[in-house]
């Protein structure tokens, strides 16, 4: 057994399959499994008959990607792990790469592959004013997401955290560390937390910007579903500070608290005045400045939430 993919995935059936789809092709030629992790409490996922020989699924009796992450690590026979998000479009490039790299870096290290949207998302999104948000800050590729990191856009280097979108390890490495920090209710921080534990094991991690992924987001295109991540964001950040990352904290001046904990109340006008700003890019820094402060509304109310 050359690999193991472990893919989580919680209510997102057709956008899964399609997932798999790609996965199948991919490995057609590599000694590999599959391991989907179903998060959800309220949905099965039915495989297709011609997979279940690739395809093993498993429904996590706990709850959240990172005690998935590790169901999956558990399950895994290969010495070679790789997470992937349920919305990874990968090749059979991208696998062969991942394995050739594993072999050439045999010290210890893990391995995040590039990433950007599929070219049809793309299309479809420079019709929105959200899909031009995302576009122009970055939002739609790993590059972007990346922004305050010195990118490299020739070859393979260092980074000082991870992304679990697409992440190779050796297991015995990702063991040692002690896998994903469950106390993480959801996706965000769960890989900050990883990532400073990797370091301090001598565990380096790296991208490598020559192999691309598609990440396929199409069932997230809606501004309202899109801020709720963010705001689970916040949790995670929250708890993350809660567990010593005092470096994470946030602290709003008086009057920003305020304006934020009014915002907030107002969560749904800002809303309202998203959906009548019109259509043309001459409204777009109006469209782009109200969703960057629903955007840090969002993020404050998570952050700030009293059950977390």
């Amino acid at each position: 057994m050359e690999i193991s993919i472990i893919i989580p995935s919680k209510d997102r059936k057709a956008i899964l399959l399609q997932t798999l789809e790609k996965v199948i092709k991919a490995i057609e030629k590599v000694e590999a499994e599959v391991i989907v992790i179903n998060d959800s409490k309220t949905e099965n996922i039915d495989i297709n008959p011609a997979w279940q020989h690739k395809i093993k699924v498993y429904n996590n009796p706990k709850s959240g990607v990172a005690s998935a992450r590790n169901l999956g690590a558990s399950k895994a026979n290969a010495n070679l792990i790789l997470f992937m998000d349920d919305d990874m479009w990968v090749s059979e490039e991208n696998i062969l790469t991942t394995i050739a790299l594993h072999k050439k870096y045999d010290k210890s290290c893990c391995i995040n592959l590039n990433w950007i949207y599929p070219p049809e998302l793309n299309k479809k999104m420079k019709k929105k004013q959200f899909g031009r948000y995302l576009h122009y800050y970055g939002f739609d590729s790993l590059k972007g997401w990346c922004r305050n990191l010195v990118w490299n856009d020739k070859d393979i280097f260092p980074i000082n955290h991870i992304t679990s979108q697409y992440l190779s390890f050796d297991k015995a490495d990702f063991d040692r560390v002690g896998g994903y920090n469950e106390n993480f209710p959801h996706a965000g921080f769960e890989d900050y937390d990883l990532g400073k534990r990797l370091l301090k094991s001598a565990i380096q991690p790296y991208i490598y910007p020559l192999s691309m992924l598609f990440h396929n987001e199409a069932d997230r295109m809606e501004v309202k579903l899109w801020l709720a991540r963010k705001r689970r964001g916040g949790e995670t950040r929250k708890v993350a500070v809660k567990m010593g990352y005092k470096e994470l904290d946030i602290q709003n001046g008086i009057i920003k608290t305020l304006l934020y904990k009014i915002l907030v109340k107002c969560q749904p006008i800002l809303l309202k005045i998203l959906d009548v700003i019109p259509n043309i890019a001459a409204f777009d820094p109006l469209y782009f400045k109200i969703m960057n402060i629903s955007l840090g509304t969002a993020f404050f109310d998570g952050y700030h939430n009293k059950k977390v």
